[in-house]
């Protein structure tokens, strides 16, 4: 998903559109609150004074490192609270715990044994936490990561690989193991009993997730995958979903970009405005304003979060089938790029199915059937886009032929996004069939015999 992620945009780019990890991800699959306050302050701490205000105990010297602890240590220390332990033991015990779930789960760093202990200072009053908007700060540093994890020298990420994960298998099809568990909020937890089925899908195989994506079907993308789950939702929650508005997690600061992904929220797509540039943004690191309150850095980014109601995304509701017009999918195809596979398996048709299942026919699945068709709402979590006859302005995608690019040597995740300045997408290819490899031969190398270290390799004249 990393190659196909796209940072100018905060959203991946698949054959069959735009399509992101967006905040009512977030809350059903880890199932966070994802409206509240802004999660933000210093990155600086004290760590005596903040370890022993909250968790009663000052760390030994190995636990910690600048200003994160280790997580073994929280475990250990914390771990085995008894019955008899007074209110304060019991509160320190729960602020470990869910630093341990920070770093271990939610927000872990490339390191994964240890926590940053800014956030302690947010635990202090353990009713007041759960106001906070862990959820988008979740999604902020996901974001985040996967912007890094684009660079050609990046090697690894940390963040939340298990929502990125879960969000690949409940929105592709193609990608996602036979799960034999029942949907139980949050919905991380179906795919964490066991028994998983990877029979049908490439498993722990780079090029054949690839392939499988590349290759993909209207119908194999899930655009509401949570409408038949039976969950009831705050109303706080739904209309936070579709704003589009800042995220924060303290010095990160992530778009949130709702209106490129209008049919994730059953709209009707339009041809979205070129988005806002994060480059300054993401400048910031760690290592800049340390001391700096990132709650008045950000103010105006924190001001239009806190009135992301007027930011909603607006539009007309789809009815029948979710997909994209060929309006839009003309202007994508434009500005990206489909097929990212190595080139053997584009021209291999033993690895191209040879027939194509009705999309008329096959409606997106849901893990309850008997769902009656209503006026769509955001907060009707019931409702279920039936199949229908689809209209001739609707994009149905045909089978990926061989392109043959004209740069063959063009990296398959760096592309001109907008068609400003530089290399034009790669939407024309040659027609001609492509020439058989040359075999390059190196110049033989000759090689001289060792000097003797006597003298007696020098010319008798010398």
């Amino acid at each position: 998903m990393v190659e196909r992620w796209r940072p100018e945009t905060h959203t991946f780019h698949l054959p069959v559109g735009e399509c992101t990890i967006t905040l009512e991800d977030v809350y059903y699959i880890l199932g966070l609150n994802v409206s509240g306050i802004p999660v933000s302050g210093s990155n600086f701490v004290n760590i005596k004074d903040v370890c022993q205000e909250y968790l009663g105990v000052i760390p030994p010297e190995g636990a910690t490192k600048g200003n994160s602890i280790k997580l073994k240590w929280l475990k250990d220390t914390f771990d085995n609270v008894g019955e008899n332990a007074s209110e304060l033991e019991k509160q320190a015990s729960s602020r470990a715990y869910i630093l341990r779930m920070i770093g271990g789960l939610l927000m872990p760093d490339k390191s994964n044994n240890r926590v940053h202990l800014k956030y302690l200072s947010l635990l202090g009053d353990l009713n007041k936490a759960s106001h906070y908007s862990w959820g988008s700060a979740v999604l902020a540093t996901l974001y985040r990561e996967l912007c890094l994890a684009t660079k050609p020298n990046i090697m690894s990420m940390g963040e939340c690989a298990l929502l990125l994960q879960n969000w690949a298998w409940y929105r592709l099809s193609c990608v996602a193991p036979d799960a034999p568990s029942a949907w139980i909020f949050p919905l991380a937890q179906r795919f964490n009993f066991g028994g998983l089925n990877f029979s049908k899908v490439s498993h722990n195989d780079i090029e054949g997730y690839q392939n499988t994506i590349d290759h993909m079907m209207v119908q194999e993308f899930r655009w509401r995958p949570y409408l038949g789950f039976q969950h009831e939702v705050p109303e706080q929650e739904i209309n936070t979903w579709a704003a589009c508005t800042y995220l924060h997690c303290y010095h990160i600061v992530e778009k949130h970009h709702a209106d490129r992904v209008a049919l994730q929220f059953g709209f009707h797509q339009q041809i979205p405005q070129p988005p806002e540039d994060m480059t300054l943004y993401h400048e910031i690191d760690m290592r800049r304003g340390i001391d700096d309150n990132w709650s008045v850095v950000w103010k105006d980014e924190i001001q239009h979060w806190n009135e992301r109601q007027n930011y909603i995304l607006q539009g007309q509701y789809v009815e029948g089938v979710l997909r994209h017009t060929n309006e839009h999918m003309n202007w994508f195809t434009h500005h990206t790029k489909l097929y990212i596979s190595v080139e053997r398996y584009m021209r291999d048709p033993r690895l191209q199915p040879s027939t194509y299942p009705d999309v008329h026919s096959m409606p997106q699945s849901i893990p309850q059937q008997n769902i009656m068709h209503q006026t769509p709402s955001l907060s009707s979590p019931q409702h279920f886009h039936e199949a229908a006859n689809i209209p001739t302005q609707y994009y149905i995608p045909s089978v990926p032929t061989i392109p043959t690019p004209i740069n063959p040597t063009e990296s398959g995740i760096f592309y001109n996004l907008f068609g400003s300045s530089g290399s034009n997408p790669q939407t024309d290819y040659n027609k001609d069939q492509p020439q058989q490899p040359q075999v390059v031969q190196r110049a033989r190398q000759v090689r001289r015999p060792r000097r003797c270290g006597t003298g007696g390799h020098l010319d008798d004249n010398n």
